[in-house]
């Protein structure tokens, strides 16, 4: 399918015409490798009343963080109830905190002495944003996950963070997880934070230093990847009180403790994407999703500028955002992926299904989110042209999503795990209405 930087879709595309689509909706089997507990149906003229988003899980993810550095009970709205929410909410509920006027641990519990084991699962997010976590408290904490997980990245954050005086250990492969963490106070300072691989290195870091004497001034090195999720944190920092300053790659932020203050976690672009591709593959549509906003903090946003180019417009209506689709002409677009790599799997689908030339660029860290992502896409894209078909998740959310709406085009389709979308968005299934569940 050409390099890692630059895709294009001729090796992912299967032609549409004369495919079945007589509307079956009978069960998977369960036969030919297939477990799945759900099968697709299918339709072309979609319409629906309203889409109440789930709530996104990097505000969520991030405004749990800030509560347990600031020390203050989380006064939030619409908190995310996503798999990697919550196995950021249950790590931290069991481990101490700091109070961001006294500096002192508020938690009775007796932790010296005695190792503590953290699992956080298949949760990316949790892993990088503990890790700083647990480095500044004290105690004797033993990071781990799942497989996958230990197959992820953390090297840069650790990096940074013995820089920063951190006493971090890697229990089995050099650079991944598990982590043996020895935790205690960190002043802060000067430290460098490569971003190539992942931006939650550089928000791990950020998140904490308003809680360190000495602040931090950080400088971002490498490729600048995802950097609106960077933004996004530098936004909610200072939504808490925090004084941060970016000036091209160096970041500063003034040792000034988080004040308590309420907000409002808005309605998931991530999520939004699969409904977009809905849109994009109806003939005509009308969907109305609730607990969106165009000036969202969530660069993900940007699904409204790209369906475009496929059909799909935006219209706000009645505090709701509503699509319908449009006729267009088929013409080669070009998408780049390194500021929004969760809507690789929707892009790919969509453009595949309609059969428009697409080119790709920025995939390099796709082969590190929960499955190798161009690989899997690729896999998984080429069974276009097989019945029934039956595909395999790859323990990735984002993978089944995507994949779940081609059956407006190409009739039933099976998942061997489709409970998998319970990492983001756990009412998928139910909030979809021409899918049928076993």
């Amino acid at each position: 399918m050409g390099n890692a930087d630059q895709t294009s879709l001729a090796s992912l595309r299967a032609l549409t015409r004369n495919l079945p689509n007589n509307g079956d909706t009978s069960l998977c089997s369960g036969d030919g490798g297939c477990s799945s507990a759900m099968r697709t149906r299918s339709g072309r003229v979609f319409r629906f009343g309203e889409v109440t988003l789930p709530a996104s899980k990097s505000e969520s993810n991030r405004a749990l963080m800030i509560a347990a550095y600031g020390g203050f009970a989380p006064d939030f709205q619409n908190l995310s109830d996503s798999k990697d929410t919550l196995v950021l909410k249950k790590a931290l509920s069991c481990l101490p905190f700091i109070d961001s006027r006294q500096r002192t641990n508020l938690c009775g519990n007796d932790i010296k002495g005695k190792q503590h084991t953290i699992d956080i699962a298949d949760c990316g997010t949790a892993a990088r944003f503990m890790t700083t976590y647990l480095a500044c408290h004290e105690g004797d904490w033993l990071q781990t996950g799942t497989e996958r997980m230990k197959q992820r990245p953390i090297l840069p954050l650790v990096k940074s963070l013995r820089e920063l005086g951190a006493d971090i250990q890697f229990v089995e492969k050099e650079g991944c997880l598990p982590l043996r963490i020895k935790g205690k106070p960190i002043s802060g300072g000067k430290a460098q934070i490569d971003m190539h691989q992942s931006s939650q290195f550089a928000s791990s870091l950020l998140l904490a230093a308003p809680m360190w004497p000495k602040g931090l001034e950080m400088d971002l090195v490498g490729e600048l990847t995802s950097l609106p999720y960077l933004e996004m944190t530098l936004t909610m920092m200072r939504h808490f009180g925090a004084e941060v300053e970016r000036n091209g790659r160096t970041i500063s932020v003034n040792p000034k403790p988080y004040q308590s203050n309420s907000f409002v976690v808005s309605g998931d672009w991530s999520a939004a994407s699969y409904w977009y591709e809905m849109a994009a593959l109806s003939e005509e549509c009308e969907i109305r999703l609730r607990r969106l906003s165009l000036s969202s903090l969530q660069g993900d946003v940007v699904i409204v500028d790209w369906m475009k180019q496929l059909g799909v417009g935006t219209f706000v209506e009645n505090n709701a955002i509503v699509l319908r689709k449009n006729p267009f002409e088929k013409h080669p677009v070009c998408f780049d992926f390194a500021a929004h790599p969760d809507l690789y799997p929707t892009m790919a689908a969509t453009c595949a299904a309609l059969n428009v030339d697409a080119t790709f660029t920025g995939l390099d860290n796709l082969a590190l989110k929960e499955s190798d992502r161009v690989k899997a896409m690729q896999a998984e894209l080429s069974k276009l042209g097989s019945r029934p078909l039956q595909f395999c998740s790859h323990n990735d959310h984002r993978i089944v999503m995507a994949l779940a709406p081609l059956a407006l085009l190409y009739g039933p389709i099976s998942f061997d795990h489709p409970e998998v979308v319970e990492k983001s968005y756990p009412g998928f299934w139910s909030d979809c209405p021409f899918l049928q569940a076993l």
